[in-house]
């Protein structure tokens, strides 16, 4: 009696088996290329194929385009920037400046630049911008310490870092759209 139930069992579980019950094999899909293939002249795609920015904040999909450079604005004081950069955030913003520092920093670089707001030599303000290289090529070289640049960029955030001196400073933080060497 004992070796019919395991012979039934045996017979019922191989039938399970050979049915299988979970739909059948799974298939596996095997994309083409293992590895995705970028144009290395396009910008960050986004969805839909339209031209995009990198960004601090989130997936791609809620970047906003590059504007076009017409739109880039250049009346807007940096001390405003200090005092409320919630109220300029992705704002297309255009700065003339003095190349402080440059930083380069895996694919990114990163220029510090001292924005005059007045004509005495002490009224500028420095803000921060950052120039993913995968995207916008930097010239180094070119853009060095005590040049005159234009800047394009978005502000994102206020940078918080410590100075030479051990100091906590906070400086506007521009995603870059474009730089420019004037001298």
């Amino acid at each position: 009696m004992r070796f019919a139930l395991y012979l039934i069992l045996l017979v019922v579980c191989t039938g399970c088996l050979a049915a299988q019950p979970l739909g059948g094999p799974v298939n596996v899909r095997i994309p083409a290329s293992p590895t995705p293939q970028r144009d290395e002249t396009s910008s960050f795609p986004l969805p839909g194929g339209n031209s995009g920015t990198f960004s601090l904040f989130g997936p791609p999909e809620v970047v906003t385009p590059v504007p076009d450079s017409a739109t880039y604005r250049d009346d807007v004081d940096v001390r405003e920037l200090y005092r409320d950069l919630a109220a300029y955030s992705d704002v297309p913003l255009r700065y003339r400046g003095t190349v402080w520092t440059v930083v380069e920093q895996n694919e990114f670089v990163f220029v510090q630049v001292k924005v005059h707001f007045g004509p005495g030599p002490e009224e500028w303000r420095a803000i921060v911008v950052m120039f993913p290289t995968y995207r916008i090529p930097v010239d180094t070289s070119v853009v060095r310490e005590g040049v005159t640049v234009v800047v394009w960029g978005r502000p994102r955030t206020m940078l918080r870092f410590s100075d030479d001196a051990g100091h906590e400073v906070e400086q506007p933080l521009l995603l870059g759209d474009r730089i420019e060497v004037t001298e």
